[in-house]
């Protein structure tokens, strides 16, 4: 599977979807970067590569195809940032649970956060599935 496999994925799954257009972008933008910069793609980064300003409903719709269907080029994740700056990963599996009970553990203290969700940073990672298209281009 090649980087242009993806894409084809794509462009087959969601025909003539301003998202799918968004994906693509995505897609090649992704292409582009060194592995180490896989690692952390944020929302600004994503939106800038699609030449948007804001968040919108395509952008969104974009994320979904990638990281959400059978094309899964990204795997979503987030961080949480104290207001002293510390921050800690939270993995899928956490944020479920957390997401499920109301409430976060603190992986250092062991306290529970009840008000978790608005101190969430979202980013996402490549797959993968997108790393091995990648070396078989």
């Amino acid at each position: 599977m090649s980087i242009d496999d993806l894409k084809h994925e794509v462009a087959e799954g969601w025909p003539d979807i301003p998202a799918a257009t968004f994906a693509l972008g995505i897609i090649d933008f992704m292409g582009q970067l060194e592995d180490q910069e896989l690692r952390m793609l944020t929302v600004p980064t994503l939106l800038h590569a699609v030449g948007c300003d804001e968040v919108n409903q395509e952008f969104l719709a974009a994320l979904a195809i990638l990281a959400g269907s059978t094309v899964h080029v990204l795997d979503a994740k987030a961080f949480y940032s104290e207001d002293d700056d510390e921050e800690f990963h939270v993995d899928a599996v956490e944020l479920a649970s957390a997401r499920r009970t109301g409430s976060l553990e603190h992986p250092h203290t062991g306290e529970l956060i009840e008000d978790f969700e608005s101190k969430l940073i979202p980013y996402f990672e490549s797959s993968e599935r997108f790393l091995k298209a990648r070396t078989d281009d």
